[in-house]
């Protein structure tokens, strides 16, 4: 073969090589933007790109990652699997010597003053009302910046410390019991924000669909109370009468003095107030708006991680917990009613909340069942921050 007819062939071949590494290289970037992400991907891209990576733990799980996402800010930690089993001096014990308890058993104090310190882990940040159960007047708790004096007398009982604001992550409280004193358990609550998942919760291994996606973004820009109503029969009565478990301390009665009723009969609490449990059955998941019919002085209702305390009126009046994301199956209601308090109904306005409706809402392409790229997840994902950034 001539020299120049070599040349040509070796012209030849690296062009092609070139030609070749070039075409896979982009074919391989745009193979990458058009991936399918599945739902736990978006998970995690939501947790780090609000910022939310302080409330998981150092090997997050799902269940990390569902917890941040959920909205709810309530969490209850048992004395005896918080505190420190090597430096502090006390002993959990396992009967009722104070009165009732909860978990496995509770801390008992010393003869003199017992420090105790708790290390727990919050998902959350927030300004957290601490609720504690325990023994002994001057008590002295420590959360954050601020100390609280407790004082429970001489059983266990439930007493409200105050109020702290606490970053998200590993927190330490402390707790100086009084000679003799002793330890159930606390709470941090505040109140629930709105919850960053699609309808009936996250599917980690999932691929996420349009649909879903839609889902998301919905709850992150709050637009749910966009949907319309779902047309004939959205709206349905659950009567507390017939629904709940009646303690001994209610009565059930048809008077109307007191402000027309829905439900044929109602029921009216003693002098001595009541806990009423109403559970509600969801057919299906969807978004639901919830309204109570009651009357009292002040009346506090617990609905899955909501909690609303509100004044009331010496007659019927509605009291609006509003929109409501409900997962197929049962939720627990649940209403303190004060002293000569009643209660009607529950009603449940069903919405409509389909794929459609949600991708109509947020203007994202009108394809429910299919899978979303990575690139165009990551553009909505970045236009909805924006828009959230521009309604506040």
């Amino acid at each position: 073969m001539s020299t120049l007819r070599r040349r040509f062939f070796l012209t030849l071949l690296i062009a092609f090589l070139w030609t070749t590494v070039f075409a896979r290289s982009g074919g391989a970037e745009n193979a990458a933007a058009n991936t399918a992400v599945t739902e736990g991907e978006l998970a995690a891209l939501l947790v780090r790109t609000l910022g939310l990576e302080s409330g998981l733990p150092a090997d997050p799980k799902p269940a990390d990652y569902r917890t941040v996402l959920s909205g709810n800010r309530t969490y209850h930690f048992e004395a005896e699997d918080v505190y420190d089993t090597r430096g502090d001096n006390t002993s959990v014990r396992s009967y009722p010597l104070y009165g009732p308890f909860t978990g496995s058993g509770w801390l008992s104090g010393l003869a003199g003053s017992t420090k105790i310190r708790f290390t727990i882990f919050l998902p959350r940040a927030g300004e957290y009302s601490l609720h504690v159960v325990a023994r002994g007047d001057g008590q002295q708790w420590q959360a954050g910046d601020r100390i609280f004096r407790v004082d429970s007398g001489s059983s266990l009982r439930e007493a409200v410390a105050g109020k702290v604001d606490l970053p998200a992550g590993k927190q330490t409280i402390t707790l100086i019991l009084p000679p003799e004193g002793a330890v159930d358990s606390f709470t941090l609550s505040a109140a629930a924000v709105t919850p960053l998942e699609p309808l009936g919760g996250w599917d980690f291994a999932a691929t996420l669909t349009w649909g879903r996606f839609a889902e998301v973004l919905a709850s992150m820009r709050s637009l749910d109370s966009q949907l319309p109503v779902d047309g004939p029969g959205a709206v349905k009565n659950v009567s507390v009468a017939d629904a709940a478990v009646l303690p001994a301390t209610v009565e059930t009665t048809a008077i109307d003095y007191l402000g027309a009723h829905t439900a044929a009969h109602w029921v009216r609490a003693g002098v001595g107030g009541a806990r009423l449990e109403i559970p509600l059955q969801i057919p299906t998941a969807g978004v639901y708006g919830v309204r109570i019919r009651l009357l009292g002085e002040q009346v506090a209702v617990s609905l899955d991680s909501t909690k609303a305390i509100w004044p009331g009126k010496p007659y019927f009046s509605w009291f609006d917990l509003g929109l409501k994301r409900f997962a197929q199956g049962k939720h627990l209601l649940v209403l303190a009613l004060p002293p000569m308090g009643g209660a009607d109904v529950v009603e449940l306005t069903r919405y409509k909340a389909s794929p459609s409706e949600y991708l109509k809402l947020t203007g994202l392409p009108d394809a429910a069942g299919m899978p979303v790229p990575r690139s165009e997840c990551v553009k909505y994902l970045k236009l909805a921050i924006d828009l959230m950034h521009g309604q506040k």
